[in-house]
Protein backbone atom coordinates (compact mmCIF):
# COMPACT_ATOMS: atom_id res chain seq x y z
CA UNK A 1 0.00 0.00 0.00
CA UNK A 2 1.36 3.42 -0.95
CA UNK A 3 2.11 5.86 1.83
CA UNK A 4 -0.51 8.58 2.14
CA UNK A 5 0.64 11.98 0.95
CA UNK A 6 -0.44 15.50 1.84
CA UNK A 7 -0.61 18.16 -0.87
CA UNK A 8 1.05 21.42 0.15
CA UNK A 9 0.50 24.50 -1.99
CA UNK A 10 3.54 26.73 -1.55
CA UNK A 11 2.41 29.92 -3.27
CA UNK A 12 1.06 28.18 -6.35
CA UNK A 13 3.46 25.26 -6.50
CA UNK A 14 1.92 21.99 -5.35
CA UNK A 15 4.22 19.57 -3.53
CA UNK A 16 3.08 16.09 -2.44
CA UNK A 17 4.65 15.21 0.90
CA UNK A 18 4.49 11.95 2.88
CA UNK A 19 2.24 12.15 5.95
CA UNK A 20 5.14 11.35 8.29
CA UNK A 21 7.13 14.33 6.96
CA UNK A 22 4.16 16.67 7.46
CA UNK A 23 3.77 15.32 11.00
CA UNK A 24 7.43 16.09 11.69
CA UNK A 25 7.16 19.57 10.20
CA UNK A 26 4.03 20.32 12.24
CA UNK A 27 5.85 19.24 15.41
CA UNK A 28 8.90 21.35 14.53
CA UNK A 29 6.69 24.38 13.85
CA UNK A 30 4.86 23.87 17.15
CA UNK A 31 8.19 23.69 18.97
CA UNK A 32 9.10 27.06 17.42
CA UNK A 33 5.71 28.67 18.10
CA UNK A 34 7.31 30.84 20.79
CA UNK A 35 9.51 32.43 18.12
CA UNK A 36 6.70 33.90 16.04
CA UNK A 37 3.03 33.74 15.20
CA UNK A 38 4.01 32.49 11.73
CA UNK A 39 5.41 29.30 13.23
CA UNK A 40 2.32 28.86 15.39
CA UNK A 41 0.06 29.38 12.37
CA UNK A 42 2.15 26.97 10.31
CA UNK A 43 1.86 24.28 12.98
CA UNK A 44 -1.93 24.72 13.07
CA UNK A 45 -2.23 24.62 9.28
CA UNK A 46 -0.07 21.51 8.97
CA UNK A 47 -2.13 19.85 11.68
CA UNK A 48 -5.30 20.57 9.71
CA UNK A 49 -3.61 19.31 6.55
CA UNK A 50 -3.12 15.95 8.25
CA UNK A 51 -6.91 15.75 8.53
CA UNK A 52 -7.90 17.19 5.15
CA UNK A 53 -5.02 16.01 2.96
CA UNK A 54 -4.08 19.44 1.65
CA UNK A 55 -3.03 22.93 2.71
CA UNK A 56 -2.24 26.28 1.12
CA UNK A 57 0.55 28.34 2.67
CA UNK A 58 0.82 32.12 2.60
CA UNK A 59 4.12 33.90 2.00
CA UNK A 60 4.70 34.29 5.77
CA UNK A 61 3.97 30.61 6.43
CA UNK A 62 6.26 29.65 3.55
CA UNK A 63 9.07 31.65 5.20
CA UNK A 64 8.47 29.86 8.50
CA UNK A 65 8.54 26.52 6.68
CA UNK A 66 11.79 27.49 4.97
CA UNK A 67 13.37 28.35 8.36
CA UNK A 68 12.41 24.94 9.74
CA UNK A 69 13.68 23.09 6.67
CA UNK A 70 16.97 25.01 6.65
CA UNK A 71 17.54 24.26 10.33
CA UNK A 72 17.37 20.51 9.73
CA UNK A 73 18.77 20.64 6.22
CA UNK A 74 18.38 17.07 4.98
CA UNK A 75 16.29 15.67 7.83
CA UNK A 76 13.11 15.52 5.77
CA UNK A 77 14.47 13.69 2.74
CA UNK A 78 13.63 14.39 -0.87
CA UNK A 79 10.21 15.82 0.01
CA UNK A 80 11.87 18.28 2.37
CA UNK A 81 14.31 19.33 -0.34
CA UNK A 82 11.45 19.89 -2.79
CA UNK A 83 9.54 21.91 -0.19
CA UNK A 84 12.64 23.97 0.58
CA UNK A 85 13.11 24.75 -3.10
CA UNK A 86 9.46 25.80 -3.45
CA UNK A 87 9.56 27.87 -0.24
CA UNK A 88 12.80 29.55 -1.30
CA UNK A 89 11.21 30.71 -4.54
CA UNK A 90 8.22 32.18 -2.69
Amino acid sequence: MAEEEIEIDVRGEFVRVPREVVTGLAAAAAARAHISLRHRDLSLLLGRALESGRVTLSRAESRALRAILEEKRSGYGAAGEELLRAASEA
